[in-house]
């Protein structure tokens, strides 16, 4: 199918008013004269084309080739019997098979991977069950132990007492 090309104005003005404040900001920069009317022109242009492209309508007509998909569509082949009809329901029904066992493994494929979320997270569960059954254990033996430590000082303070109550003693 041909293509058609039109020359757009608006477009071309649109380009031609920001080359005008381009070369106008390389005026000023630079320090040129006429600086400063470039920039009017370029920027009135551009307001005018801006205002004009706001009244501005395209319509826009699809253009499908369904020819490609469907050879029966074509020019030549403007008559479709019955034959040309069942052919195109035919691919139809092969096509809606093939969505549905799409589909189907798509189903299965998640119903998989649910399987296997759910073992992970049992197995993580247990885990987590199995960490916590070992922290109490840990934290009742380091009582035990916290409370050996202090009996264990008190005895040693103990002991330092009489020793210095030995020490004093003369004989």
């Amino acid at each position: 199918m041909e293509v058609k090309r039109k020359f757009d104005y608006v477009n071309f003005f649109y380009g031609v008013g920001a080359a005008v404040i381009l070369i106008a900001a390389l005026f000023k920069f630079l320090g040129w004269k006429y600086a400063d009317l470039l920039f009017m022109i370029g920027l009135i242009g551009e307001a005018f084309i801006f205002l004009i492209s706001a009244f501005e309508y395209k319509f826009a007509k699809p253009n499908y080739q369904w020819d490609k998909i469907f050879p029966q569509l074509k020019e030549e082949n403007n008559h479709i019997d019955s034959h040309g009809l069942e052919e195109i329901e035919s691919v139809a029904e092969i096509s809606k098979e093939h969505q549905l066992q799409k589909i189907l493994d798509s189903i299965l494929t998640l119903d998989n991977n649910l399987q296997s979320l759910n073992e992970a997270t049992k197995k993580l569960n247990q885990t987590v069950e199995l960490l916590e059954k070992n922290y109490e254990g840990m934290s009742q033996t380091t009582l035990e132990y916290q409370q050996q430590v202090n009996s264990l000082k008190m005895k040693i303070a103990a002991a330092n007492d009489k020793l210095k109550e030995f020490e004093n003693y003369k004989f």
